[in-house]
This record gives C-alpha cells, sequence and structure tokens, in this order.
C-alpha cells in the first residue's frame, strides 16, 4: 500500500468565517478590547495645548535627564545635528509628556510639535527623538503621506515603510554617537527585540565605511526591519485604524489607491547621502515580499476589510445604475399622447 505525500495528508485551506469577523470589529468599534473605549483619555493625549511643557517626573530626576542634555547628545551625531536643526528652523517644538507611552510627533502645520515620555531611560530617548525627528523631516517634504489613504495593501506596505525608515533613521544616530564615544543609545537598540536591525546595520558599517553614504548600511537595516515578526505590532495597529476610522475607511473608496516609487523615492532621501531606496542592485521596496502579512490574525483581519470594502463598492455600483435605470424608464402615456397627435 502506497504512502501518501505529506503534501496529501495537508488538508486544503479553508476560508475564514465572515461572522467572526463581523462579531470582533463590531467589539473592537464598542472599545472592549485594547481599551479603544476611553475616547476620552485618547482626545486628551492627542490635545498637546493641554500638556505642560516639561514635567519633571521622578525618573527623569533618577537619571537628570533634561532636553538639553538630550538636544546636546543629539548634536554629537551629524546626521542627528542636522535633522534637529532642520526642525529647529522651522520651529518645531519638543516637549515632556507623561501621558505619551513613548514618543509621538503632532504635523500641525506651522506649529508641529514632538512628545517624549520623561520615564524613559536617557538611550530610548535619543532613539524615540532620532525617529520624531525622522518624521518631521519627511513631513516637512510631503512624503509622511498618511498610510490611510491607500487601499488596504497597499496601507500596510506604506505605514511598515514609514516604521522601517524612522527606526533606520534613529540606528543610524545611535552608530554615528557610538563613534564618538556616546554608547547610551547604540546599548539600549543592541538589546532591544529590534537588535538584528542594528546588527545588520553594524556589520554593512564594519565590512565598508563608504556604505554609510551610498545607502547600503541603511538599506540593510531597512531591509532587516521587514523579516521576523518586526513589523506585526505595527500591522495590527494600522488594521484596527482601518475598522476604527471615524471617516469611514471600510466604506470610501479612494483613487490615489497605488504606492508608487516617487513615494518611496521622496522618503528614501537622506539629510547626506545617497538615496538609498533607489540603489539599483536592491530589490524594489514596492516588491510584494515587503507587503506580504504572514501572522494569521492580521492576515485574515486585512482579508475582512478588503472583503467589506468589495462589497460596499458593488452595492454602490448595483444602486446607481438601479437609479439610472430609473431615470431611462419612458413615459408611454405622454409618448402615445405625442404619437397620437403626430399621425392626425
Amino acid at each position: 500500500m502506497d504512502k501518501k505525500s505529506d503534501s496529501d495528508s495537508v488538508p486544503p485551506a479553508k476560508k475564514p468565517k465572515m461572522g467572526r469577523f463581523k462579531d470582533t470589529a463590531g467589539r473592537l468599534r464598542q472599545g472592549k478590547e485594547n481599551h479603544l473605549s476611553h475616547r476620552a483619555s485618547l482626545d486628551w493625549r492627542l490635545d498637546r495645548d493641554r500638556v505642560c511643557n516639561r514635567v519633571k517626573s521622578a525618573a527623569a530626576d533618577d537619571h537628570n535627564i533634561d532636553l538639553e542634555e538630550i538636544g546636546a547628545l543629539m548634536l554629537k551625531s551629524r546626521t542627528g545635528e542636522m535633522l534637529l536643526r532642520d526642525a529647529s528652523d522651522r520651529g518645531l517644538k519638543i516637549f515632556f509628556d507623561p501621558q505619551t507611552p513613548q514618543s509621538q510627533f503632532y504635523p500641525r502645520g506651522e506649529s508641529c510639535a514632538i512628545a517624549l515620555n520623561p520615564q524613559r531611560p536617557l538611550g530610548d530617548l535619543l532613539g524615540m527623538l532620532g525617529r520624531e525627528l525622522r518624521r518631521a523631516w519627511q513631513y516637512y517634504r510631503g512624503a509622511l503621506i498618511n498610510p490611510m489613504s491607500f487601499e488596504p495593501d497597499e496601507a500596510v506596505l506604506v505605514n511598515r515603510a514609514q516604521q522601517a525608515d524612522a527606526f533606520m533613521m534613529s540606528v543610524r544616530i545611535a552608530w554615528e554617537l557610538k563613534l564618538v564615544g556616546e554608547m547610551e543609545a547604540w546599548n539600549f537598540m543592541a538589546g532591544s527585540p529590534m537588535g538584528g536591525v542594528t546588527r545588520a546595520f553594524e556589520i554593512c558599517a564594519q565590512e565598508d565605511f563608504r556604505s554609510l553614504n551610498n545607502g547600503e548600511a541603511p538599506r540593510a537595516a531597512y531591509d532587516k526591519f521587514f523579516e521576523g515578526s518586526c513589523t506585526k505590532a505595527h500591522d495590527k495597529r494600522i488594521i484596527h485604524q482601518m475598522l476604527l476610522d471615524d471617516s469611514g475607511y471600510m466604506k470610501m473608496m479612494r483613487k490615489d489607491s497605488r504606492a508608487n516609487m516617487d513615494l518611496f523615492r521622496k522618503l528614501g532621501e537622506l539629510p547626506q547621502g545617497a538615496n538609498y531606496l533607489s540603489i539599483r542592485s536592491k530589490r524594489a521596496p514596492t516588491d510584494t515580499c515587503y507587503s506580504t502579512v504572514e501572522d494569521r490574525s492580521n492576515a485574515n483581519f486585512l482579508w475582512f476589510i478588503k472583503f467589506e470594502r468589495s462589497f460596499q463598492e458593488k452595492e454602490l455600483q448595483m444602486l446607481q445604475a438601479s437609479v439610472k435605470t430609473s431615470a431611462e424608464i419612458i413615459d408611454l402615456a405622454a409618448w402615445s399622447h405625442s404619437s397620437g397627435h403626430t399621425r392626425a
């Protein structure tokens, strides 16, 4: 009797059940998961005008950390100096906010701001400030586009790319600080769950110092970000935003739904050095390997969102076709009267 192959013993993949997704989406909208029901608290956190400019916390006192010290350290990095001076010239404000879990960039026209949690260690504060300064740099140059402006698959790709770019910049700043003897940021990142990204940057930079300016080292860190589970949390966050969007992301059909190379060329521009997302020997940043969602939970919810949007679109098309057909109904009585008039 012949033995069945492994492929024959594997049952075929089943399509996820719609009911479970609708129930979970309803719970998310009601805020019974992930503490999303605290909308008042969330609104307060997003209103920086109600947050003091300087908060002295116990952690800040223990480490004697203040914004002047963080800024002075950032200026020791050539890249950090360029980002910080560009932000300062544009009037960007940096302040401590204990209500911010880590850090946040607030794009508000000419009054942009960066909030940092003062209870974080110095190495983490330097990394967070580097990431938010990079987001500010991208915002001022039109590259920080809201991922929710795109279709679901494209939104995941754009969100991942923006997160990877910001983290890559913090790694570059930490490396430059390490070269001048300031080890706080590098040691913190190297010991974090994202240590693989810092290691990829370090290996490339040590093999050839020219990789810092020709884009090879930044690209190595960028590509490493997409490996493993680095993107899982970011995918989950953007998918939940799709489900919870007050403007109706699940129902609105958008025209500019493709993330093309022009967007990634803007994203890959650096304060110094070559564009690391335009290296010809590397795969295109729009390649499917950068957008594939491997986590089953995130993939299922993304499938549900795409199905719902497709269903809404088809329903709208049918409604429009029905209205058009109704408008074209001929008034037979008027036509008969007019026809009899003509024969007479």
